[in-house]
């Protein structure tokens, strides 16, 4: 399925494919636009139909907003990739610093004070 984009009253409307793009990454990526846009997502049979507008009354520069979409998308797709593909390690590195380890063995190190306390003399 090819992506149409189309403005229509100022409003930038065009398609996702969900094959593309998870819905996750689709809405991380446009949760950041609404402070200066008002961003509309529909989906329907596996596609999302994205609809932007400006909040004020500039007229937007559709040409570099478009640019800046797919920089957006293309980097919380990857975000999403390297999310997945470090899963395992994450939850074990998560595992080894919560892991409780107890032991009743004494140092094996030599302990030495100035002032003569042995520790190991109680």
């Amino acid at each position: 399925m090819k992506n149409i984009v189309t403005l229509i009253n100022n409003e930038l409307h065009f398609s996702l494919n969900e094959q593309l793009y998870d819905e996750d990454v689709v809405f991380k990526c446009f949760y950041w636009y609404g402070t200066d846009y008002n961003v509309e997502i529909d989906k329907k049979d596996n596609v999302f139909f994205v609809k932007i507008s400006s909040k004020s009354e500039t007229k937007i520069d559709h040409d570099h907003l478009l640019i800046k979409i797919k920089q957006d998308l293309i980097d919380f797709k990857l975000r999403d990739i390297v999310t997945k593909e470090t899963k395992n390690i994450r939850e074990l590195l998560t595992a080894k610093a919560f892991a409780h380890f107890e032991t009743d063995e004494n140092p094996v190190t030599e302990i030495s004070d100035p002032i003569g306390f042995d520790p190991t003399n109680f």
